[in-house]
């Protein structure tokens, strides 16, 4: 994200928070896991490390960065499952969960069934005594949501035992949600630049492809020895499309990072989180 985009983001989170005391019920300290809203200044503090991360995240993944976001979600609302998804571009639905198991627990569809309830919504919903079948029994939803337009996804906290969240922290987890927004569609922004790039690469590499082909023909066309300014004519010709295909050649390791790379397990996601923030 660039400074300017931090800054509005601080700016609005101001002037969001003071709409919302007086939108959202008040709350003591002991309705919440952090507190009401006389202890919002240091929840939101604590919050900061998780955005740091979103400012500073270079993955190339929608699915890495939600694993990552979520390990740090978990660590910050001590929840017992969080569960995400975000939409790509073509409308399918790439999700993450922490810890990996609790994702068998769901049912089938449950991730879409989600992005319905949030589709018209700006806020987290809540929910006490869900199904014990889930394996736990509070349910927070967060639209994943940009300051216009549909919800890009989800986030799940889910809890085993009962648990209430005040109002400041269901607008921390709204507010968090938004700005995972943004990395998502600056992710969504890069990924269709690279494919671009990519597609002009390939097409100015078979162009080229086409030039020596057509160069080859000329050879034989004309038949017998060349004279020398002939053979440096198309030794320039050559020399120069093999200079122009060794660059492109290197296009893929800058446009299309193994996938692979980024397809951490849980514990992996876990491990990095932590190594992450001790550093």
């Amino acid at each position: 994200m660039t400074v300017q985009v931090k800054a509005a983001g601080n700016a609005q989170v101001g002037q969001k928070a003071s709409e919302a005391r007086r939108i959202l019920p008040s709350a003591s300290a002991a309705d919440g896991p952090n507190g009401g809203w006389a202890t919002f200044p240091g929840l939101w503090e604590r919050a900061n490390l998780v955005r740091a991360f979103l400012w500073h995240q270079q993955y190339a993944h929608a699915q890495p960065l939600l694993k990552q976001f979520l390990v740090r979600l978990q660590r910050f609302y001590s929840v017992d499952f969080c569960f995400g998804a975000l939409l790509s571009d073509g409308g399918e639905l790439i999700d993450a969960a922490v810890p990996l198991a609790g994702i068998d627990r769901l049912p089938a569809n449950f991730a879409r069934r989600c992005l319905d309830l949030v589709a018209h919504s700006r806020a987290p919903i809540t929910w006490n005594e869900v199904s014990a079948e889930f394996g736990f029994h509070n349910l927070v939803l967060a639209p994943i949501v940009p300051p216009l337009g549909a919800p890009l996804g989800f986030l799940m906290l889910g809890h085993a035992q009962r648990r209430n969240y005040s109002a400041a922290d269901l607008f921390a987890l709204q507010a968090l949600a938004s700005e995972l927004s943004w990395a998502a569609r600056e992710l969504r922004g890069k990924a269709k630049h690279d494919n671009d790039l990519a597609e002009v690469s390939r097409s100015v590499k078979n162009t080229l492809q086409l030039i020596i082909g057509s160069t080859v023909l000329i050879r034989q066309n004309l038949g017998g020895a060349l004279s020398g300014e002939q053979e440096k004519f198309f030794g320039n010709i050559e020399a120069s499309i093999d200079a122009l295909l060794e660059q492109l050649n290197r296009f893929p390791a800058v446009l299309g990072a193994d996938e692979n790379a980024f397809g951490l397990d849980n514990a992996a996601a876990e491990s990095a989180g932590a190594e992450e923030e001790v550093s």
